[in-house]
């Protein structure tokens, strides 16, 4: 008798975790503010939950150290079988998550409740010691500074680093000219701008661009003469980086990479 008032009150109180687990996740839907406390809540849904719910369905006698490794793979198994159906369906969705774990988690604690305790199997807590604690502590530090290194080098890491450079005429009937570099590369840039007019120097001056900055220069040049501007890199008129080409009638040609 107390067998079976154990097991139906561990049956019931599955039953009332994995709908108050769905309620709470529900409701945070609608707040984009609470990624955090989605993911805590989120976390034995992914975990927990499924396994446990498999487990007391299936009324499996095990070991507390047998019961644990179950429960991570059997929800990890459910997790990974609802992104598939999931990913099939068009559902890989917040709310399709939240319905695949709701019909996972709810039925199988329902069938359970249901079922009723004819096969009584006592889940003992297993004794929790200051080393597991450590543990715990240990592999959520190695998980935060994983995340962390790997959120920043996302952050850092554009693979296609490059350097934009233009020549472009400031009003219809003008013959006034942009010329502008933006420096796309992960340090700062020194440049030689030169500018020619039928292959005459006009203009030439260095310049240093910070990382992912933007230099331009406004300057007048003779009308219905064809112009080239050279970027160099390097402090010393090194070599030759980008050029863009114009004809001086107020229209700019396209940009050369």
């Amino acid at each position: 008798m107390t067998s079976a008032l154990f097991n139906m009150r561990s049956d019931l109180t599955l039953l009332a975790v994995s709908l108050l687990l769905l309620v709470v996740m529900s409701a945070l839907l609608a707040l984009d503010s609470a990624s955090y406390v989605r993911a805590l809540v989120v976390f034995p849904l992914i975990f927990v939950v499924p396994g446990v719910v498999m487990l007391r369905a299936l009324r499996v006698e095990l070991t507390a150290s047998e019961r644990q490794v179950f429960i991570i793979g059997l929800s990890m198994a459910v997790t990974v079988l609802g992104g598939l159906l999931l990913a099939l369906g068009s559902w890989l969705t917040t709310r399709g998550w939240l319905l695949w774990f709701g019909v996972v988690t709810l039925g199988g604690a329902l069938f359970t409740f249901v079922r009723g305790s004819a096969a009584p199997v006592r889940w003992p807590f297993p004794r929790i010691q200051v080393r597991h604690f450590a543990l715990c502590g240990a592999i959520a530090g190695v998980v935060v500074l994983t995340l962390q290194n790997a959120a920043r080098n996302h952050d850092a890491y554009l693979p296609f680093r490059y350097t934009d450079f233009w020549m472009l005429p400031d009003g219809q009937a003008s013959n006034l000219y942009t010329i502008g570099v933006k420096n796309g590369e992960r340090i700062d840039e020194h440049f030689t701008v030169r500018i020619t007019v039928d292959s005459a120097i006009v203009g030439d001056w260095q310049i240093t661009v910070p990382a992912d900055q933007t230099i331009t220069q406004t300057l007048a040049l003779p009308a219905g003469r064809k112009a080239v501007a050279w970027l160099l890199r390097g402090k010393d008129q090194g070599e030759v980086y980008r050029s863009v080409s114009a004809s001086l009638h107020g229209t700019a040609l396209a940009r050369n990479p």
